[in-house]
């Protein structure tokens, strides 16, 4: 069986001592060593949040977005949807993989739950891709993030897409 090598370099870098004390517990709670904790972080950093800002992705705690959303109809969370993927999807897509295709789509996706905290799991079988993500938000949230990935899919394969919402997630398939 042959392995896939990654290349890789060594480095060495000056930190507080606090923090680093602090970071080798984090990475031993977590069942890591520093230095695949450290590739984690700089692989994350690297292919999403350096970028987040220019596509106007901003953290912000979800309860305040679940109570906007509360205020707002299932029709109106559609078409906010809606506008957002018509106006920026293709150019973010663009900013951040460089590319319009589903392999860059999902990529993004990943990238964007392991930002938010949020679980996903994918599999594929058949040559489909089934992307699920659990974000804990409630329905409206589900609306929300639902629509815009049916919207993101439909730009990029030009055909109805299968997106399933439930009360706190969101699985689509690609």
């Amino acid at each position: 069986m042959l392995g896939i090598f990654v290349k890789t370099e060594t480095s060495s870098f000056r930190l507080e001592k606090e923090v680093f004390e602090e970071f080798k517990k984090h990475a031993k709670k977590h069942g890591l060593t520093v230095n695949s904790l450290i590739n984690k972080i700089m692989k994350e950093y690297v292919e999403f949040a350096a970028l987040a800002p220019a596509t106007q992705v901003i953290p912000y705690p979800s309860p305040v977005i679940v109570k906007l959303l509360k205020n707002s109809s299932e029709k109106q969370i559609r078409e906010i949807a809606q506008g957002y993927v018509k106006e920026h999807f293709v150019e973010n897509l663009l900013l951040l993989k460089n590319e319009v295709s589903v392999d860059a789509f999902l990529e993004v996706a990943q990238n964007w739950c392991t930002a938010s905290g949020f679980p996903y799991s994918i599999r594929e079988k058949n040559g489909i891709t089934n992307f699920t993500v659990r974000h804990n938000n409630g329905n409206r949230f589900s609306i929300l993030l639902g629509e815009v990935i049916k919207c993101q899919i439909e730009e990029l394969v030009k055909k109805p897409a299968e997106v399933k919402e439930t009360p706190n997630s969101v699985s689509f398939w690609v």
